[in-house]
């Protein structure tokens, strides 16, 4: 056969069931601007696309107009006929090819140039094209649409070999809207859908086409192309994740204050009436309960605010492994006998930027909700990685992820697994596959928050029965020595280090008959915490109304040593009160507190001349220790409060 083929008065090649160009002969090569030696590695529709494979219901030898394709990307026209042939026992396609004479041999070079971009676009979008045959039920794929799917070419596909790759949950709507484009006379056709890939994995495409149909109006066929938009729609998925936490972290800061100021309500009350009753006092067992569970609602409102990323976050660069062994130290304790905990750290790793606190807050997390996932009494191992990878662009596990190089925490265990649809929402916030009142559905969440506040991100994969990895990807701090006309100096210069505050005994903590304004929009925070510092040996007198807070100081500037403000006020907030007390007397220390502190606050603080900024509920145990260094610092720099 091949020895006829050479001999063939035309440009001539063979070709397989699957569309490759078996051999060709010199004139073909010659014809399509390619070596002879190299047209076995191509396939038809490259150099001919509207080439398709002889069916057993067409007729050899009909002459057909096509366009061909050069390798320099310039066209011209063509006709072709196709023969059956049978070569080494396989059938296969004879294609003769001769260059249509009258309209010119070679297309303007700007079309060749258009051309050229058309093919260089369709490969980088992930393009492929298609051809549905509606009466014989079987379809054409091109070589990019089985490039893109990863499978062998395989000839004429029947239509239920095609449909077979649809996800099985996007099967029925996927066909009902097929029947429906079809069936309505419509012209054009647009789906989105997933498809399941041969490896197992979800794909995202998106499929666009015409509906050829005859002179009664009955369809025939659909033309269309296929691209693969599975980056666009993790990217989407991504975006509406950080949406929604976005949402629930505004909620979360809203409601932080208000929450926080009633559970210092409850704490501090609990502490006061605890110090009136004698130690044996059978009461003091209830109260005990009282602060137990204020204390919990405590850490449930932190974590809230850390999922939400709107926690104090203080990143430092350091090595990320002796964290991780910190934590897995206190973890071994508390993680039944029956599962085993490994580690394997890479040497020499980089350092990153991280909080030290938060990576302790991540391993418990993981490390716990792995040891969940086992079971009571169940044999299991945890497997604990750290490791350099480098991410592109084309590779980023999650669009988060921007290229570089991290640190990747990766921990595995042997549980249960879990499906797609408990994949899709382990990081949302409350959801828990754990029985009620075994879980808050904050751990996973909290770990999220905490990878996007360190510019990373965590990615699962899991399989029922085949155990869960969560792997983390933590940024390579960037140590490289900034220069003398840096932008950064200006932008983030570094910060002068502080002599530590040296502890102050236990008599220099008391009020001494000091004079405190107390200003809090809440009745019950001012009678806590008057009946709190005053018994620190403080004078306190206290308003619930900042106006009239002010309007006192401005007719008594020197009755008052210190003023104390809530952050949230409605009218006036805490800021806005300490601008005011520096126009009336600028030597006056103002300190701020707030059930709700935010990074911006810190700084806004700073700015008004604020001294402290203590968060609540912290304020009955810091706020007094707080004024004692306020007075300490005063005398250490000469100034004296005013005098009574």
């Amino acid at each position: 056969m091949r020895l006829a083929l050479a001999r063939w008065p035309a440009p001539a090649a063979l070709i397989d069931e699957n569309g490759h160009i078996d051999a060709g002969n010199r004139a073909f090569a010659r014809l399509f601007g390619c070596e002879q030696a190299d047209l076995c590695q191509r396939a038809i529709d490259e150099l001919i696309p509207a080439f398709r494979p002889l069916d057993r219901d067409d007729t050899p030898g009909v002459r057909r107009r096509a366009t061909g394709h050069r390798l320099d990307g310039s066209t011209f026209p063509l006709r072709f006929i196709r023969l059956p042939v049978d070569a080494s026992d396989r059938r296969c396609t004879l294609v003769s090819v001769r260059p249509r004479a009258g309209r010119g041999q070679v297309v303007p070079i700007r079309n060749c140039h258009n051309d050229a971009r058309l093919r260089a676009a369709v490969k980088a979008g992930r393009i492929g094209t298609w051809i549905w045959d509606l009466r014989k039920r079987t379809a054409w794929w091109d070589s990019a649409m089985y490039q893109l799917w990863e499978m062998p070419p395989d000839g004429i596909l029947p239509i239920a070999t095609a449909t077979a790759l649809l996800h099985p949950e996007d099967r029925e709507w996927v066909g009902r809207s097929m029947d429906r484009y079809v069936n309505s006379g419509a012209g054009e056709i647009a789906l989105e859908f997933r498809l399941l890939r041969p490896d197992g994995s979800t794909q995202w495409v998106s499929i666009s086409g015409e509906i050829q149909r005859n002179a009664q109006g009955e369809p025939t066929q659909m033309i269309g192309a296929t691209m693969d938009v599975t980056a666009r729609k993790n990217a989407e998925h991504a975006l509406h994740h950080a949406q929604k936490i976005e949402a629930l972290g505004t909620l979360a800061g809203g409601i932080a204050h208000d929450f926080n100021n009633i559970l210092l309500a409850i704490a501090g009350n609990t502490r006061l009436a605890e110090q009136e009753l004698a130690p044996d006092h059978p009461i003091r067992n209830m109260l005990t309960q009282i602060a137990k569970a204020s204390a919990r609602a405590t850490d449930l409102v932190n974590r809230i605010l850390t999922f939400s990323r709107q926690g104090d976050c203080r990143r430092e660069i350091l090595p990320l492994q002796p964290a991780v062994e910190d934590a897995i130290k206190l973890l071994r304790a508390t993680v039944p006998a029956m599962v085993e905990i490994s580690c394997n750290f890479a040497k020499n790793l980089p350092p990153v930027r991280a909080d030290a606190t938060q990576i302790h807050q991540v391993i418990i997390n993981l490390v716990t909700n792995s040891a969940h996932a086992i079971g009571e009494g169940a044999r299991g191992s945890i497997v604990v990685t750290l490791d350099e990878v480098h991410v592109t662009q084309d590779h980023a596990v999650t669009p988060q992820l921007k290229p570089g190089q991290y640190v990747r925490l990766c921990v595995t265990d042997t549980g249960r697994g879990m499906d797609q649809a408990t994949l899709d929402r382990m990081f949302d916030p409350f959801f828990t596959t754990k029985p009620a009142g075994r879980g808050t559905g904050l751990g996973l969440s909290v770990v999220d928050g905490i990878m996007r506040s360190h510019e990373g991100a965590v990615f699962a994969t899991s399989r029922p029965g085949h155990g869960t990895t969560l792997r983390l990807y933590f940024p390579v701090a960037d140590l490289t020595p900034l220069a003398e006309d840096s932008l950064a100096r200006d932008i983030a210069p570094p910060a002068a280090q502080s002599p530590r505050p040296r502890e102050l005994a236990p008599s220099e903590v008391e009020g001494r008959g000091r004079r405190v304004m107390y200003i809090d929009d809440e009745d019950s925070l001012v009678y806590l915490m008057t009946r709190v510092l005053q018994k620190s040996g403080y004078r306190v007198t206290g308003f619930t109304d900042a106006q009239q807070a002010l309007q006192a100081l401005q007719e008594r500037p020197a009755e008052f040593d210190v003023v104390v403000t809530d952050l949230s006020m409605p009218g006036m907030s805490g800021f806005h009160v300490a601008q005011a007390i520096r126009e009336i007397r600028a030597d006056l220390p103002v300190v701020v507190t707030s059930g709700y502190v935010r990074a911006e606050d810190r700084k806004t603080a700073k700015e008004v001349g604020v001294r402290d900024l203590v968060p609540k509920p912290d304020t009955v145990e810091e706020l007094a220790g707080v004024l004692a260094k306020v007075f300490e610092n005063r005398r250490g720099s000469g100034r004296k409060p005013a005098p009574g």
